[in-house]
C-alpha cells in the first residue's frame, strides 16, 4: 500500500471514469441518444455512423427539440427532465432517466447538438468538446434535434484501443438498432452504415412490420403469434420453434413496457412454454412485448438499462410460460416420427381399410371377437402383438407348436462384438415390458433391452456412415436465396472460406441476401437455409465452425427419428431391433451415451429367489 495522499479526482477525470460505466462502445452511446429520441416523442429517426460508429454518429429526430435556454443545462451530469422527485423512480415510464447520456458522451468525444422546438422560428447549435461548451449560436434547422459524436474515445485512448475492428463495432450498432425497430413499431428508424442503407421501417405501429423490416417475410410466415394476458401483464409478439428455431439465444427479444431488455428469467420462461417443440440444443426464436405495471419492475438497475428486477418473478415466469405454450396449442399433435417398420401384411384378398375395422371390432365388440376367434383352452394359447400402425392391436390365435417354431426362428441371431458374453449364444425373445424394455434371454443371461436406445444407435451409425462416406457437400438443385440480418451477413462475409470448406457454397445476391449453391451432404435441401444460419451463428459467437456441430445435428436427427419408449411395436418390430443391434456390431450404447441393455444372469437370479446359497 502507498503513502499517496488521499485527493479528489479531477472533474474531467471524473467524467471519463463515468462515460466508461454509460458509454462501453458505439453502440452504447447510440442506445442513449435514439432513446432520448423516443423520449422527445420522435416518430422518425435517422441513425448514420461511420467506420463502425468510431469516426463519426449522428442521430436525427423530428422530436419536440430541446428549449434554447436548456441547452447548457442539457450537458450537465445528472440534468433530466425525466425526473423530479425520489418517488418518480418507483414508476418510470420513460426510456432514460438519469441524466448521465449527453455529459458521458461528450466527455470522451466531440459533440455537436442542433436543435429547434416545434413554434420556434430558429434553431440553435451547441459544440461540446470533452465535457466543454466551445461554441453555441443561432442555427437554420428543421423542427427536432441532431445530433453529432465524431472521434469516439479521442482523448481515452485506453479505451479506444480495446474497441474492436470497424465492421464488429457496426455488427454491434445492427444489432441495437434491430432490437429499438422491434420495440417501437410505431417509430420509423432508418440506419445508415458508411452511407448504405441497413435497415428502415415503416413506422405504422404493427408488430409484424417491424419484425418483417429485420428478417423478412420468410421468417415471419414461421412465427406463432402470442396474445394475452395473465398475473397482471400483457404479453403480445410472436414466437418460432420447428425450423424457427435458432442455434442460440442471439434472436430471442424482450420489450417491456417499450424498453428493449435482456432476462434470462424471460428466456427460460419461453424455451418452458415450447418445450418438445424444440430439438435439443437448440432455442425457441422470440419477439415479445411485456406490459407491466410500472411500480411492478425496477429498471433502475445499472446504468445500461438492459436489466431490470420484477416484484413477482415467479409470477411473471409462470405467466409467460403459459401464454406462450397456449400460443403454440400446447394439447395439438406433436410431430410424428416417418414410419419404422412396414405395416403387417394385409390378408390376401381383403382391403387393408377393412382389416383395420375388423382388429379394431375384435378389440371392442365382444360378439364380433367371438365370431373372429376361436375359443382359448387349455390346448391353445393367445399372443398379442402390439403394431404402431393407427395404434391399433392385432391379435392372433396361434398353437403351441407355432410359437415354438418362431423361436427357433429368433436362436438364428448372432451377438455383435462389442457384446462377447452373448457372442453365438442363441437368442428368445420374451415380450416387451411397459412398451418401452425389449426382454430376452441368451444362453443362462436375461437382457433387458430399451428400444428407444437401441434404434438411436442404429439410425445414428446409419447417418454417419453416409455423411463419411457422402462427400462433403452436394449441390441443390435449385439455389436459395437466403435474407440474413446485417450481423449474420457481415459473419457470412467475414468467414466465407471457412463456410466454403464446411460445405456451404454461396455469393452475394442482393442487400442482406447470399445465394446457396451447396450444403453439407447430410443436411439436403429441405434444410439448407436453416442449417446455413445456425452455422452464422456459431461463427457469430465462437469464430469457428467446428464439426461438432454437425454431428450433434445427426445425433438429434437420429433421436427424433428413433421409436420412443412407451410406443408399442409388433413382434416382427422387436425382432428387427434386437437383430440389429446383435448382428450390427454397434457401440453399446446410444449417441448420448446412455446403456442399450442390462443384463441380468441365471445365477444372480437363483440367489435372489434364495434357490441356491447367496
Amino acid at each position: 500500500m502507498s503513502n499517496a495522499k488521499i485527493l479528489k479526482l479531477s472533474p474531467d477525470v471524473v467524467g471519463q471514469i463515468a462515460a466508461g460505466e454509460v458509454v462501453e462502445r458505439p453502440a452504447a452511446a447510440i442506445k442513449e441518444l435514439v432513446e432520448n429520441s423516443m423520449d422527445a416523442g420522435a416518430t422518425a429517426i435517422t441513425v448514420d455512423i461511420r467506420d463502425g460508429g468510431l469516426s463519426s454518429i449522428r442521430v436525427v429526430d423530428n422530436g419536440s427539440g430541446i428549449a434554447h435556454s436548456e441547452l447548457r443545462m442539457a450537458f450537465e451530469r445528472h440534468a433530466t427532465s425525466k425526473l423530479r422527485t425520489q418517488e418518480d423512480l418507483a414508476h418510470i415510464g420513460t426510456l432514460g432517466f438519469r441524466g448521465e447520456a449527453l455529459a458521458s458522451i461528450a466527455a470522451v468525444s466531440k459533440v455537436t447538438l442542433v436543435t429547434r422546438p416545434a413554434g420556434e422560428q430558429s434553431g440553435m447549435q451547441i459544440v461540446n468538446e470533452c465535457g466543454v461548451i466551445t461554441d453555441i449560436r443561432p442555427a437554420a434547422c428543421s423542427e427536432g434535434t441532431a445530433i453529432t459524436v465524431r472521434d469516439l474515445f479521442f482523448n481515452a485512448p485506453v479505451r479506444r484501443k480495446f474497441m474492436k475492428k470497424p465492421a464488429a463495432e457496426g455488427a454491434q450498432v445492427a444489432e441495437l438498432m434491430s432490437r429499438m425497430i422491434l420495440s417501437h413499431p410505431e417509430v420509423s428508424f432508418r440506419l445508415l452504415m458508411d452511407g448504405k442503407a441497413v435497415y428502415f421501417s415503416p413506422g405504422d405501429g404493427k408488430q409484424d412490420s417491424a419484425l418483417m423490416s429485420i428478417y423478412g417475410i420468410g421468417v415471419l410466415r414461421q412465427l406463432h403469434r402470442v396474445e394475452g394476458g395473465e398475473q397482471g401483464i400483457l404479453l403480445s409478439g410472436y414466437v418460432g420453434v420447428g425450423e424457427a428455431a435458432r442455434g442460440n439465444r442471439a434472436h430471442q427479444h424482450f420489450f417491456l413496457n417499450g424498453r428493449a431488455m435482456r432476462s434470462g428469467l424471460l428466456s427460460q420462461a419461453v424455451e418452458d412454454g415450447c418445450k418438445q417443440r424444440v430439438m435439443v440444443g437448440r432455442f425457441p426464436m422470440c419477439v415479445l412485448y411485456l406490459s407491466v405495471p410500472f411500480e411492478a419492475v425496477d429498471v433502475n438497475v445499472h446504468p445500461n438499462k438492459w436489466e431490470v428486477r420484477f416484484a413477482d418473478e415467479r409470477g411473471i415466469a409462470d405467466a409467460v410460460s403459459n401464454l406462450v405454450a397456449d400460443a403454440l396449442g400446447a394439447g395439438a399433435a406433436q410431430e410424428e416420427s416417418p414410419p419404422l417398420f412396414a405395416p403387417p401384411p394385409t390378408p390376401p384378398g381383403a382391403p387393408a381399410q377393412v382389416f383395420r375395422q375388423e382388429a379394431v371390432a375384435r378389440l371392442t365388440d365382444p360378439a364380433k371377437s367371438d365370431n373372429l376367434q376361436p375359443p382359448v383352452g387349455p390346448d391353445r394359447m393367445v399372443m398379442c402383438s402390439p403394431s404402431r400402425e393407427e395404434g391399433m392391436v392385432q391379435t392372433d390365435t396361434v398353437m403351441p407348436t407355432e410359437v415354438a417354431e418362431g423361436a427357433a426362428e429368433l436362436q438364428q441371431i448372432s451377438a455383435a462384438e462389442h457384446l462377447p458374453e452373448l457372442a453365438l449364444r442363441p437368442v428368445q425373445l420374451l415380450g416387451s415390458a411397459f412398451n418401452t424394455y425389449i426382454i430376452y434371454e441368451s444362453g443362462d443371461v436375461l437382457c433387458l433391452c430399451d428400444q428407444h436406445a437401441m434404434h438411436e444407435r442404429i439410425i445414428f451409425d446409419r447417418l454417419m456412415v453416409a455423411y463419411q462416406e457422402g462427400g462433403i457437400a452436394q449441390t441443390l438443385l435449385i439455389p436459395q436465396a437466403v435474407q440474413l440480418t446485417y450481423r449474420e451477413y457481415g459473419t457470412f462475409m467475414e468467414h466465407r472460406a471457412l463456410l466454403s470448406a464446411a460445405g456451404f457454397d454461396a455469393e452475394e445476391f442482393g442487400e442482406q441476401t447470399v445465394k446457396l449453391y451447396t450444403v453439407p451432404m447430410m443436411l439436403g435441401q429441405p434444410q439448407a437455409e436453416h442449417c446455413f444460419q445456425e452455422a452464422l451463428d456459431q461463427l457469430a459467437t465462437t469464430g469457428v465452425l467446428s464439426d461438432d456441430q454437425r454431428v450433434e445435428r445427426i445425433i438429434q436427427s437420429a433421436c427424433k427419428h428413433a421409436v420412443k419408449g412407451g410406443e408399442r411395436l409388433n413382434e416382427a418390430s422387436l425382432i428387427a431391433l434386437v437383430r440389429g443391434v446383435l448382428e450390427g456390431n454397434v457401440t453399446p450404447t446410444c449417441p448420448h451415451g446412455r446403456p442399450l441393455m442390462l443384463q441380468l444372469t441365471r445365477n444372480e437370479l437363483e440367489k435372489r429367489f434364495q434357490r441356491i446359497p447367496g
